[in-house]
């Protein structure tokens, strides 16, 4: 809707892409920035981008990605290790990498659809219940 507002261009225009290839990005950044035989960034810069560098301020995001959560608040399950990393959309995408566990979970959805006050993935926290089970599973 953004972009819409811009001409249909917007840095923040959000993804465009699909599960497997989100979740090949998300792998990339597990592996230290190589994939497929290729090195797309170097290993300092994944672990740069994903420090929290604030975390003793009470502020859970690194340069380039969302940490768990130090308190109540939610972007996980709560069940991840800090050395984890995502991000969590507006529309409803999440894409979150764990390293510790060898582990990548991506969900896409467009809670905008069919307008803006569905807030149902959020208010019910589908995104990260369905985390909670993918970690449960390996206990």
């Amino acid at each position: 809707m953004g972009a819409a507002m811009q001409g249909g261009i917007g840095g923040h225009a959000g993804l465009f892409s699909n599960s497997n290839d989100v979740a090949k990005i998300m792998q990339m950044y597990i592996q230290g920035g190589y994939y497929g035989g290729a090195r797309f960034f170097e290993n300092s810069t994944i672990e740069y981008f994903n420090t929290c560098y604030f975390c003793d301020n009470n502020n859970r995001r690194g340069i380039g990605f969302d940490k768990p959560q130090l308190d109540d608040s939610k972007p996980t399950c709560g069940c991840v290790p800090m050395s984890s990393f995502g991000h969590s959309g507006f529309t409803g995408t999440y894409a979150w990498a764990d390293p510790e566990n060898n582990i990548v979970y991506v969900f896409l959805s467009n809670r905008t659809f069919p307008t803006m006050d569905n807030k149902l993935l959020s208010t019910n926290n589908i995104r990260t219940e369905i985390q909670r089970v993918i970690y449960e599973s390996f206990n």
